[in-house]
């Protein structure tokens, strides 16, 4: 009896309010649908990117990039993959005020300041790193060509960044091991001076040839050493901190450090004087290798990302849903309206209800 009462009054209420009711769910819809087919609608273009592969020269993009800072918004970890890196430098704020100053989106956007500017672009930005190691890149925007251009824009924002950090660090490289193959040139010309002049007062001197394998060793284990300390040295140059290729080279010197205590002493001057020539010349043979390839760094100007899906114009748009929003407004508006009516207390409810409770 009671629930039969409770259905009754809830039916006898919306049904006195009806009018209002309707006018409600009627106005809510159409100004939603209004409002709906008026919003411009957003289109969102998506490209992929191929997983990146460290380079076989030695220089790869992670080893490239480890420990290398003044990259606003891009927080490169020391342990980081090549597809954490490229992650990184896309949403990095750098490259975000690139594509606002390319696509001029402060005017687009209606900003008047580019930090907001950037804010909004990063709202219809997304960029996600997938398991197999590929790269999505997903931009909105109202017109579905510039959202592909954009798409394509940050893929080539990416690839010159690439070039340029791997050219300014192949540079710093060369300017290093030039100083040092140039003081090599001039240790090894010293060197051969000394050797050629003790030679020339001490012409019977023969060297066994216990005594030269010992020299050939050590001046191997010499010119190592050197390239080693090179090759930290250029690392410590274009990072701060520790890294842990730093600290892998400094184990390798430690390692050679103790070789060479265990090497024999010849005690013969002309076998101290043949060993500083020969080191002399195997650690300029080490330099001009590394001074080649710094060189070759320097100058290379290879793609550095490879597009597996380029951005194209999306034929569909992705918002706004204006069936789902126009069902939303119905079904809201018309539940704004029962309980409207249910609040309400009127003489012929009261009757209703009384009768009701009688019968």
């Amino acid at each position: 009896m009671e629930r039969t009462l409770e259905i009754s009054t809830l039916w006898h209420r919306t049904w006195a309010y009806r009018r209002p009711i309707v006018i409600l769910v009627l106005s809510a819809t159409v100004i939603t649908a209004v409002v709906a087919f008026l919003t411009p609608p957003w289109y969102r273009a998506t490209g992929t990117l191929l997983p990146p592969g460290e380079e076989e020269t030695g220089f790869g993009i992670a080893r490239l990039l480890k420990g290398m800072t003044g990259v606003p918004g891009a927080k490169i970890p020391t342990q980081a993959t090549p597809a954490d890196i490229f992650l990184a430098v896309l949403e990095s704020r750098r490259l975000s005020r690139e594509m606002v100053d390319y696509f001029d989106l402060k005017k687009r956007y209606q900003k008047k300041f580019m930090e907001d500017a950037v804010k909004e672009l990063k709202g219809h930005v997304k960029f996600k790193l997938n398991d197999s190691g590929t790269i999505d890149i997903a931009v909105e925007d109202r017109d579905p060509k510039v959202a592909a251009a954009m798409v394509n824009a940050y893929v080539d924002l990416l690839d010159r960044f690439n070039r340029e950090v791997r050219m300014t660090k192949g540079r710093r490289t060369r300017l290093f091991v030039e100083q040092r193959l140039e003081q090599t040139k001039r240790d090894l010309s010293t060197a051969e001076q000394r050797l050629t002049d003790y030679q020339s007062k001490n012409k019977a001197v023969v060297l066994s040839p216990e005594a030269s394998s010992a020299i050939e060793a050590a001046a191997r284990m010499y010119a190592q050493r050197t390239a080693l300390q090179v090759k930290l040295g250029v690392i410590q140059g274009y990072s701060k901190g520790t890294t842990a290729e730093a600290e892998q080279i400094v184990d390798q010197l430690a390692q050679l450090d103790r070789q060479l205590v265990k090497l024999p002493e010849t005690g013969l001057e002309l076998a101290r004087l043949l060993r500083d020539v020969k080191t002399q010349e195997q650690v300029y043979v080490l330099l001009t290798e590394q001074y080649e390839e710094a060189r070759i760094d320097e100058a290379r100007d290879v793609v550095t990302v490879e597009v597996l899906d380029p951005g194209t114009p999306p034929e569909h748009k992705v918002r706004p849903h204006r069936l789902v929003m126009i069902v939303i407004s119905m079904a809201l508006s018309l539940a704004v309206g029962v309980a409207y009516a249910l609040f309400q207390q009127d003489e012929g409810s009261e009757a209703f209800i009384a009768s009701a409770a009688s019968g």
